[in-house]
């Protein structure tokens, strides 16, 4: 049942719109302003809640005078993914304001941190595909702007890397948008469900649906364009990898989920070699994104690599066309937004706290701070998948989707479990690169206290390196209260969630059983 609801567009206007009131404070003020503007954010997705869970869906229609309406919506899709992202957002601006405490360009970077929020809940919230696309874009070009902070060469590189291929990205889904108005004479997510049967036999179907998945594609990191994301995520300051690697790349698995299910239909791709390629491509994304971490020696890199096998599995459970399969699809999409917040923010905290970023100089960093690797290795082990993390949730429901395509009538059962085989593997695969960096942390011999400045420094370039590499006499300690706080938040939602798994698990089942039409 559709009902109006201001709350989906409060959602997006609230970060837009306190995007003007930053240059009216100081750059101190501005980073504690950020932080109430996401908190009152959050109050607002989850405000949401309740109407959607009693099986509502939420809608705004804001009348512009065009002929293309701004509408938005909150469905349980919409739900898990703005809810979750929106909730590390806050905690990363929270873990900014000591973390870029001695960086330059403060309000440059709070700006562009709501303007990219304001994206990334644009893509989720909108209900219109143009307006999809315009929040899709903003989203790219403000988080390039957070990718090149720390104006270092390598950044500036990375930067230009991710922006041309978001660019390129944006102007192939933009096709795809086009031919999907043309087709069926709208945009609406809701309407095109109604009439999707318009495509069938469309012989520009092919066309479309990869031109949506290399759109988003893009920015989810799949395979084959995901050569942008190991160099843009490494160079960003430890907040904005978080956000990169844990929450804007889900902007891109949301919109192959809506193609796979909403925009293309399952109707018409269920026995179509057309899931079929994108559920190879996300095998690929699993077996390469692990392959390669194993042989990185610095730890930002490791986790960049990790991030492209983790989006695999997102991708490789809502491609299995299985109601178990999209469950652990989407339930990944909250899982792994915990998880690798807690990662990335961990390696913020070692790099700023002793300069160290090469996972042999990590060694016996447990001793020192104690809670912060605390916090990494839960995280690691619910990456890996072991019990009773979350990770092992969004396995669980991959591995029982996996062998359920043969009964769904997706797939043939080799292909089922082909998948589950692939997943055990890229469990040891985890273990391989995860297990010595938290067996070395803890038990290791460390590097000499003197040595740390100059090896974090020579690592290191740019402006952000001094943030980063500087001591504040705080090197054999854990980081003071506003880094602690969203590492144990964190760090603590592996656990909490892997035990208490009801809400994202009812969320995701919901979500499920409308994408897949069990619901009506």
């Amino acid at each position: 049942m559709v009902v109006e609801s201001v709350l989906p567009f409060l959602a997006v206007a609230i970060p837009f719109f306190s995007v003007f009131l930053l240059p009216l404070l100081s750059e101190d003020a501005g980073n504690r302003f950020v932080v109430l503007t996401n908190i009152l954010t959050v109050l607002v997705v989850a405000a949401m809640y309740p109407a959607v869970r009693s099986g509502q869906i939420l809608q705004y229609v804001l009348d512009t005078g065009l002929k293309v309406k701004l509408a938005f919506m909150a469905d349980p899709l919409c739900l898990i993914t703005g809810l979750i992202s929106i909730v590390v957002w806050m905690l990363a601006g929270v873990f900014s304001v000591r973390y870029m405490a001695h960086q330059h360009a403060k309000r440059r970077y709070n700006v562009f941190s709501l303007l990219s929020l304001t994206g990334m809940l644009g893509v989720v919230f909108t209900k219109n595909l143009f307006s999809l696309y315009i929040f899709f874009e903003m989203l790219s070009v403000a988080s390039y702007v957070m990718v090149i902070h720390e104006e270092s060469p390598e950044a500036t590189s990375a930067g230009l890397k991710y922006i041309f291929m978001g660019v390129c990205g944006g102007l192939i889904l933009l096709f795809s948008i086009i031919a999907t108005y043309a087709i069926t004479g709208t945009g609406d997510i809701l309407e095109i469900v109604k009439i999707g049967s318009r495509f069938a036999g469309h012989p520009a179907v092919p066309f479309i649906f990869f031109g949506y998945i290399i759109g988003f594609g893009v920015k989810a990191g799949l395979f084959p364009v995901h050569i942008w994301l190991p160099d843009a995520h490494p160079v960003a300051p430890a907040p904005a990898s978080a956000l990169l690697s844990g929450v804007m790349i889900k902007a891109g698995a949301y919109g192959i989920i809506r193609t796979i299910y909403t925009v293309i239909g399952l109707d018409l791709l269920k026995g179509n070699a057309l899931v079929a390629v994108l559920l190879a491509f996300a095998a690929v994304n699993i077996f390469l994104g692990s392959a390669i971490a194993i042989k990185q020696v610095e730890i930002k890199r490791m986790l960049a690599y990790s991030s492209i096998s983790q989006i695999g599995y997102v991708i490789l459970g809502v491609a299995l066309l299985t109601p178990l399969g999209v469950t652990g699809g989407v339930v990944h999409i909250f899982n792994h937004a915990i998880i690798k917040g807690t990662l990335f923010m961990c390696a913020g905290a070692f790099i700023t706290q002793t300069g160290l970023r090469q996972l042999e100089d990590l060694k016996g960093i447990g001793k020192r701070m104690p809670l912060t690797t605390l916090c990494f290795t839960m995280a690691a082990l619910s990456m890996i998948g072991f019990p009773p993390f979350n990770g092992f949730i969004s396995k669980w429901f991959l591995a029982l989707g996996a062998l359920d395509v043969a009964q769904a009538g997706s797939y043939p059962a080799w292909v089922g479990i082909s998948a589950l085989s692939l997943l055990l593997l890229s469990s040891l695969m985890n273990l391989i690169y995860y297990g010595p960096v938290v067996y070395g942390a803890w038990f290791g011999e460390s590097k000499p206290p003197g040595g740390e400045i100059a090896a974090g420094a020579g690592n290191h370039h740019g402006h952000g390196g001094q943030a980063e590499t500087r001591n504040e006499g705080r090197s054999n300690d854990d980081p003071d209260l506003w880094m602690k706080i969203p590492l144990l938040l964190l760090g603590g939602g592996t656990l909490f969630f892997g035990i208490f798994p009801q809400l994202p698990i009812g969320l995701a089942r919901q979500a499920s059983q409308i994408l897949l039409h069990l619901v009506h």
